[in-house]
């Protein structure tokens, strides 16, 4: 347990690094309709009956909220898309972000100091991220939950870090009892 609390930001830095790996990695298919009696082209493979798929990284769900959103706006603006369409790409942004969020969380905390409501912080950003992360893959083509290593890297790395978290702040009010 001491040796979580002396380390701490040296596996918060590691976490984030594999961090980094897990987005990369693939965490959605981009599916296209190929009827059953034609094969899939690499890299995609077959998703079911009429669709083959290609994984895509974590990187490009980012990527789509940060250039998607504003792309979004300024159809809305010039009338290429309606007010409907643009709340919905609004609303997938929103939930993408907490993916992000560990990425202003840790950085803080390592930088920043072990403030508790940092802390605290940093332990519900990793929840929230592990929960959109674990609907992510859920959601995409459970039978091919292998292919999609990087979301379920993310989820094992946010979960690690959820129990090093709560084990870093029970250790640390276990400290101040203890020398009071």
């Amino acid at each position: 347990m001491s040796w979580i609390n002396e380390h701490k930001n040296v596996w918060r830095v590691v976490l984030l690094v594999v961090l980094l790996v897990a987005i990369m990695g693939p965490w959605i298919f981009d599916s296209t309709l190929v009827p059953s009696e034609f094969s899939c082209t690499d890299p995609s493979i077959r998703l079911d009956d009429d669709f083959c798929g290609t994984p895509l990284p974590g990187t490009w769900l980012l990527y789509w909220m940060v250039v998607g959103l504003p792309y979004a706006s300024v159809e809305l603006i010039t009338g290429s898309i309606n007010f409907v369409d643009w709340i919905s790409v609004f609303r997938f942004s929103l939930v993408l972000f907490p993916i992000v969020l560990p990425f202003i969380s840790t950085p803080l905390l390592i930088l920043n100091g072990d403030r508790r409501s940092r802390q605290i912080f940093n332990i519900a950003a990793w929840g929230l991220a592990a929960g959109i992360a674990l609907w992510i893959g859920i959601s995409s083509y459970p039978r091919l939950f292998w292919v999609l290593w990087g979301s379920w890297l993310y989820i094992g790395l946010a979960t690690s870090v959820l129990i090093l978290d709560v084990l870093t702040l029970a250790g640390r009010r276990r400290w101040k009892l203890r020398n009071c």
